[in-house]
């Protein structure tokens, strides 16, 4: 007996914040997500603080057959939030799925941070996120899907300590709105994204040969023989917010080639034995 037939997102409307195209050779996140959704036949809120980059990604998906629209917002501000989602309300009719994509990673480690790149990194990262779902799920009449954008710095940190606890945060968001907002048939997840390819990435790259070779190194740190990319990002994103993930809420899923498995565990950075030689 075969199973039901895979279920389109047609009619359904979705915001992606962070949604502009970047410069560079390849997708960022944001836009591979945007594109992703209107290929699967939903309605676009692109929402960005750059309008002409937004503009970019809404130029491609209408090129590509779908339907878009291009809103900019400081998502900083919760008016902006709250304006963000009733553009996208008032131009497609409803609201389906939200995208909390947008984000910041500066700043350095404990006794480097600091206090202003910090507060600025909660308010991209975290505070956007929060009104952004605050102002959504009044619309989510028919229920929904929400996917938040966190990273596996949160348990594999980089530089920057703003980035990785502000991550932790959207976590705690996930988990709170999947509890208080099922009932209601919204489902809300985490994607993490790991070491993967994007425009932020490879425009720092000055040849397409350096790129190359950054991602052949790159590669080396997952467990698969090939790096990732915003799309690969993008699929599992577009799969959790949309209808068949019907059965998936509070949940966060890694996409990082495996690069935990042969990631060094941090606790043995950290023993004794591992740092200092045997006394004599």
């Amino acid at each position: 007996m075969s199973g039901p037939e895979r279920q389109s997102m047609e009619g359904m409307v979705a915001i992606v914040t962070g949604g502009g195209t970047s410069p560079g050779r390849v997708a960022s996140i944001g836009e591979a997500i945007a594109r992703l959704l209107a290929q699967g036949g939903a309605k676009v809120g692109v929402v960005d603080i750059d309008l002409a980059a937004a503009e970019r990604t809404c130029e491609t998906i209408r090129a590509e057959g779908g339907e878009a629209r291009a809103i900019v917002a400081d998502l900083r501000r919760e008016a902006d939030c709250a304006a963000a989602v009733a553009e996208t309300v008032e131009a497609f009719g409803r609201l389906d799925m939200l995208i909390n994509n947008v984000g910041f990673g500066g700043g350095g480690g404990v006794t480097a941070i600091d206090e202003a790149e910090f507060d600025n990194a909660m308010a991209v990262n975290l505070k956007s996120a929060i009104f952004m779902t605050k102002a959504a799920i009044p619309h989510m009449k028919d229920g929904g899907g929400i996917v938040n954008l966190s990273t596996t710095a949160v348990h594999f940190p980089t530089s920057s300590l703003a980035y990785s606890a502000s991550k932790a945060a959207v976590e705690a968001l996930t988990h709170h709105t999947a509890m208080q907002f099922g009932p209601d048939g919204i489902r809300c997840n985490s994607v993490r994204p790991g070491e993967v390819w994007t425009a932020m990435v490879d425009r720092n790259c000055a040849t397409e040969e350096a790129a190359a070779a950054l991602r052949a190194e790159r590669a080396r740190r997952c467990a698969l023989p090939y790096d990732g990319d915003a799309w690969d990002v993008a699929r599992a994103v577009v799969f959790l917010a949309g209808p068949e993930a019907r059965w998936i809420t509070g949940q966060t899923l890694s996409v990082e080639g495996g690069a935990e498995l042969i990631r060094p565990n941090p606790e043995w950075r950290s023993h004794h034995s591992y740092h200092k030689a045997p006394r004599r």
